[in-house]
């Protein structure tokens, strides 16, 4: 008969390796079922046959078109999924982004009743499909701000470096978010925190970017994609409407004063809210983005927010999904598919503004007064 302390080892071990067979399978079915679908001649994984050439042959190569515009620190962790054949690393891409996107939804104790609608809203949103259809990697985004909210959460340095990280991988999703860290971690994480997670971050980021940042820096400095048809930043957004140099460089500059300005003042502490603003916002700035880049502050601050039962949240979502209707008119999508996704940036900036200086307002708010203490979020204060 097994001992006590033997069955309180074998009932846990037992479901881990239940758990990890469900996810092979899983994965396996995955990848079974995308390289089944053609590719050839056609737009579908059209980033990730642009992304593997870069990882070929276990060599990290860049280019501004069919090669890697990731950090080399990131370029190297994509390097497996170049030894397999193109569909098979498409077939893994997409099962990582669904399996991540769970995962961005606040931990709240809420019924499975109540998890499904917000896990369903993530893994059939329109940004998701057309990530997954493109063969993008937002999973490693994902997967970084989820560990930058943890590591902040529970300060430890270890993974809020990891998140930082990852959180980097495409720096126009988040480098306004990574500017306001510190505004983020709040004030009791401290020099030595502080420090350690700068240790950390050069003992990785020094030598990778020695190996390869000029390349990586090359890279993103000639991509052709800035300003197509595909960019729905505010700088592509004002040139597409023949603005005058002086007219774009004004309105740009007034945005990030505008975000500055709100994120400065209001943000005392991780939010939901914070990420959301933040991320949009390094979207809008960014001299490049896409409708894929909304799945970051979709996953992590728009479902939340509807999940909270708030009107700002739904709206939101329902803005980020009504390009479903236009699936049947591609001139339509095509002219004016862009100027929509900067629309709906440029509304959810605004919104998640409010919300965090609204928030701020509140009684016993830190961003009222330095000298109160920075209370610890979990996540649940996107209402």
């Amino acid at each position: 008969m097994m001992t006590a302390s033997l069955k309180r080892w074998v009932g846990p071990a037992l479901r881990l390796l239940l758990a990890a067979a469900a996810i092979l399978l899983a994965l396996m079915l995955t990848v079974g079922f995308f390289m089944r679908i053609p590719t050839e001649g056609n737009t579908l994984a059209v980033d990730w046959k642009l992304i593997r050439p870069g990882i070929a042959d276990w060599s990290v190569t860049y280019g501004p078109e069919n090669g890697l515009r990731y950090p080399p620190w990131c370029a190297l962790l994509l390097l497996p999924l170049g030894w397999i054949p193109l569909a098979a690393g498409w077939g893994v891409v997409a099962f990582l982004t669904l399996m991540i996107l769970p995962l961005t939804l606040p931990r709240k104790g809420d019924s499975l009743r109540r998890l499904i609608p917000a896990v369903l809203a993530l893994v059939m949103a329109f940004p998701v499909l057309r990530t997954i259809a493109d063969g993008n990697i937002e999973f490693l985004i994902l997967g970084g701000l989820i560990l930058l909210e943890a590591g902040i959460l529970r300060k430890n340095p270890a993974l809020l470096a990891a998140g930082v990280l990852l959180s980097a991988a495409k720096v126009q999703e988040t480098w306004i978010l990574l500017l306001f860290l510190p505004l983020l971690a709040g004030r009791k994480w401290g020099a030595r925190r502080g420090g350690a997670v700068l240790l950390l971050l050069a003992l990785v980021v020094v030598p990778t970017l020695a190996w390869k940042g000029r390349e990586w820096i090359f890279s993103m400095a000639s991509s052709p994609f800035r300003g197509s048809a595909m960019d729905s930043s505010l700088m592509a957004a004002i040139q597409r409407l023949d603005g005058s140099p002086a007219v774009l460089f004004l309105l740009w500059a007034a945005v990030l004063g505008a975000t500055v300005a709100v994120g400065g003042r209001y943000i005392r502490g991780y939010s939901r809210d914070a990420v959301g603003f933040l991320s949009v916002s390094s979207l809008l700035l960014a001299p490049y983005a896409s409708s894929n880049n909304l799945l970051i502050p979709y996953a992590m601050a728009m479902v939340p927010l509807m999940r909270t039962r708030r009107w700002e949240g739904a709206v939101l979502v329902a803005l980020t999904n009504l390009p479903y209707l236009l699936v049947n008119l591609p001139d339509i999508a095509r002219q004016y598919g862009t100027y929509y996704w900067t629309l709906v940036m440029v509304f959810a900036w605004m919104v998640f503004a409010v919300r965090i200086r609204r928030k701020a307002a509140e009684p016993g708010s830190p961003a009222g007064t330095a000298s109160q203490k920075t209370p610890v979020h979990d996540g649940s204060d996107v209402a």
